[in-house]
């Protein structure tokens, strides 16, 4: 019984969308079609410059028939204020130092600070072995991690 109500619901798709499309070929107005003006223009200043040369070709241009309608400067930033609060959250997001920002949870502030201890470390030498070189390249590393969360404010 529902395998005869599914092809009958298809049968009625089916023909509802034939027709639609039937109906859709047959009332559309046909637009008139603009045709357009070749204007030759020749170059003379590409003529007088090489006088060696014999011939010289002109240029066309294509003007289409239509009025120029004058630029009306548009305010890039919206007027309604949820499309105006969206368009400057995608500009910040977008901003070259947007991603560089210390981020203010204490979770992501400290994966933040790993991250950053991991990128400085890896610009420097090895990690010594000897507890006196350990500690003064921590230190190091340390005041690099600190000069660039400085950099960030």
């Amino acid at each position: 019984m529902i395998e005869l109500g599914i092809i009958v619901a298809a049968v009625i798709f089916i023909w509802l969308y034939v027709g639609k499309r039937a109906t859709e070929t047959t009332t559309q107005p046909e637009e008139p079609v603009v045709e357009q003006e070749e204007v030759a223009v020749i170059d003379t200043e590409v003529a007088e410059a090489t006088p060696e040369v014999e011939s010289v070709e002109p240029t066309t241009e294509v003007v289409a028939n239509e009025i120029a309608q004058e630029c009306v400067a548009v305010s890039l930033v919206p007027q309604d204020s949820t499309l105006r609060r969206h368009y400057m959250q995608n500009l910040m997001a977008n901003k070259e130092n947007a991603g560089e920002q210390i981020p203010e949870d204490s979770a992501l502030r400290r994966h933040f600070t790993q991250q950053l201890c991991a990128e400085v470390a890896a610009t420097m030498a090895d990690k010594p072995t000897d507890s006196t070189l350990k500690r003064h390249y921590d230190a190091q590393l340390s005041s690099a991690v600190a000069d660039r969360l400085e950099a960030l404010k």
